[in-house]
């Protein structure tokens, strides 16, 4: 047994599953819907099992369908080809027909895509990383020591402006700084 992958009728991952070592590929998965008003039942595709490794580094990943027809079509191509040519091969007599022709199999896509858009991957890779809880303990503290500072200024200020409020200002002031002044 190994490991495919279940994937919607879009070529987009829903699950893993395990398939025999032998299948290979890609295999519809089909269902029987019920029968209505004396109709024959349907059979429907509703996904497919992809007997491929999903690369690594994908988002999410997606089956891209026509690359396989694509190469499906070039496998066929190339078998028939291959078939002609060893056919025309063996038509000779031995004297003149050289070596036998060889099979070349076409390139073989990597039929796993990105499913997900561009300016969605920049958005998961520009997201802010949340600090860790020691780097925003600091932070808080740095802040805390700013609002402090900035206080005192103002304090300053309004004592030099208005002599008479020292004394509340200064229990104000005891309260930010925790009793503290």
């Amino acid at each position: 047994m190994k490991e495919a992958t279940k994937v919607d009728l879009d070529g987009l991952y829903i699950e893993p599953v395990i398939v025999p070592f032998s299948q290979t590929g890609m295999t519809e998965i089909r269902e029987l819907l019920p029968a209505e008003d004396d109709k024959e039942p349907e059979d429907i595709v509703t996904g497919y099992i992809i007997a491929e490794k999903v690369p690594n580094g994908l988002f999410k990943p997606r089956w891209d369908f026509s690359l396989w027809d694509d190469y499906q079509a070039a496998l066929s191509a190339a078998l028939e080809d291959y078939g002609q040519a060893l056919a025309d091969w063996n038509a000779l007599p031995e004297e003149e027909r050289g070596e036998r022709p060889a099979y070349v199999e076409p390139v073989r896509p990597e039929c796993w895509v990105e499913g997900m858009a561009q300016e969605e991957i920049d958005e998961i890779r520009n997201a802010p990383v949340p600090l860790s809880p020691d780097q925003r303990i600091a932070q808080l503290e740095t802040e805390s020591v700013e609002v402090m500072l900035g206080l005192t200024e103002i304090y300053e200020a309004l004592v030099e402006t208005n002599p008479g409020a020292g004394a509340r200002l200064q229990r104000l002031m005891s309260v930010f700084s925790g009793g503290k002044r």
